[in-house]
């Protein structure tokens, strides 16, 4: 059995990640890394195995607060991946995929995955940009995307939601 980090902010990015854990099924062992945040709820994300969750601090207004949070994202991601050793890594994003896509290209180099968000229809998102560079794959999920990303980057095999 395969086992997978997923890592996702909260909201529609958890809702797009939990539905690929729905439809990896049994078959996989889904680990779940994201954002601390009031609204997710352990009762909400049944079709993993573990939850994780990752800090956001002092918020996205201030850019100090997004640097620290990258720096603590790469001490969480490693000690996740130390203790896990996952197969493979996949993101729906948002910026707490960066420090897991950064982690696993430095020291794992597992095969990972990134699916670009359904809202995302005509420029790619700037979490997109900054992984594109580092996942083995990038998934869009509008056939437009394909050519955003440039030539040969982006695949589309239809939409998650």
């Amino acid at each position: 059995m395969a086992r997978i980090l997923m890592v996702s902010s909260a909201g529609g990015h958890l809702a797009q990640i939990l539905s690929v854990a729905r439809e990896l099924g049994d078959e996989h062992e889904c680990i779940l890394c994201v954002t601390r945040f009031p609204a997710v709820r352990d009762a909400t994300i049944d079709d993993v195995a573990r939850v994780y969750y990752a800090p956001m601090l002092l918020g996205y207004q201030q850019p100090f607060g997004v640097a620290l949070s990258m720096v603590v994202g790469l001490w969480t991601f490693l000690r996740i991946f130390l203790k896990e050793r996952p197969d493979a890594l996949i993101s729906t994003g948002a910026e707490v995929a960066v420090p897991a896509f950064l982690v696993n290209w430095l020291l794992f180099r597992r095969p990972s995955l990134y699916l670009e968000s359904v809202t995302r229809v005509s420029a790619p998102s700037l979490t997109g940009r900054l992984v594109s560079h580092l996942a083995t794959r990038l998934f869009v999920q509008w056939p437009q995307m394909t050519d955003a990303y440039g030539p040969g980057r982006a695949e589309y095999h239809g939409r998650v939601l």
